[in-house]
């Protein structure tokens, strides 16, 4: 089943995701396999990378990153994440870039799925469907997520919790495009992993 959503992308790699934080539907070995989904989607090839990069930023690949690690840290439904070395001050980032396919395949699958809902006579599924839409077309301009960034983190440094109990890492908002996100690469777990301790 994870291989099949790996190999159809988009959406339904996304449906995986979901699925995968539903221990209370399914068993632990489902659970173990579907968090693969989370990020250890087969990734894209280095020349893909480099090249929706190189696209957003203008210019060489090198001339942004004095290093720049291939193998990815984790890959996941609409994208991949890589540590690198900004050229400009040897800050330590990471960089994560879209695949070039994930909104035309996003977009074709909701057609879809809408279409199968609309044939079976199952409408009431399309509202839900509609604002799900509506929430991961959000997900496809990192612009957007580096505000996010953004605002939280003076969030919490307004309300004294940053940097004493949470790190929200900084974007480098000067690189960041609708397919590229650089911000400050923080160490530590994932935020999946922290949360489901609690």
């Amino acid at each position: 089943v994870v291989r099949t959503l790996e190999d159809l992308q988009g959406m339904y790699t996304k449906y995986g995701q979901i699925a995968s934080g539903m221990n209370n539907t399914f068993s632990a070995p489902w659970i173990e396999e579907l968090r693969k989904l989370e990020d250890r989607v087969p990734p894209r090839p280095p020349d893909v990378v480099r090249r929706t990069i190189e696209g957003a930023t203008g210019k060489p690949l090198a001339d942004t990153f004095s290093s720049f690690e291939e193998e990815p840290l984790g890959s996941a439904s609409i994208g991949q994440v890589h540590r690198a070395t900004l050229a400009c001050d040897g800050s330590e980032v990471a960089v994560k870039v879209q695949y070039p396919e994930a909104k035309e395949f996003f977009r074709n699958d909701m057609a879809t799925i809408k279409g199968f809902f609309k044939a079976v006579k199952a409408t009431e599924h399309l509202v839900t469907l509609g604002e799900l839409e509506r929430q991961f077309e959000l997900e496809f301009d990192y612009r957007q997520e580096a505000r996010n960034l953004m605002e939280v983190g003076a969030n919490m440094r307004r309300h004294g919790f940053a940097p004493r109990e949470v790190v929200v890492p900084l974007p480098r908002m000067e690189l960041c495009a609708e397919k590229l996100l650089v911000m400050q690469l923080v160490p530590g777990c994932k935020l999946l992993d922290g949360l489901r301790k609690y």
